[in-house]
């Protein structure tokens, strides 16, 4: 399980199908959809241009037996800010 955290503070679950180079594709739960996120300067941008950041539980970790020091319930990738897009990301 992987939690999706927008700018606006707005959270999604889903499921990692898959992280290729670039691109990672996430199945939300609770729709049929497939979500993409693209790495773009070193930040994860939706389809929408939206820089979004990633949780995953520490569960995840410690059940292939690679746990993360501290008291920390989840981690999560930095954030930063994004101009509206038509095609090309801005990243601040």
């Amino acid at each position: 399980m992987i939690v999706i955290r927008y700018s606006d503070g707005a959270g999604q679950e889903g499921v990692l199908l898959s992280v290729q180079g670039e691109m990672m594709r996430i199945a939300g739960k609770g729709s049929d959809d497939v979500l993409e996120f693209r790495l773009i300067h070193g930040k994860w941008v939706s389809e929408n241009c939206e820089v979004v950041t990633f949780e995953f539980p520490l569960a995840i970790f410690e059940a292939i037996g690679i746990a993360p020091s501290g008291k920390e319930t989840s981690l999560a990738a930095p954030v930063a800010e994004v101009q509206p897009c038509a095609g090309e990301v801005f990243i601040n």
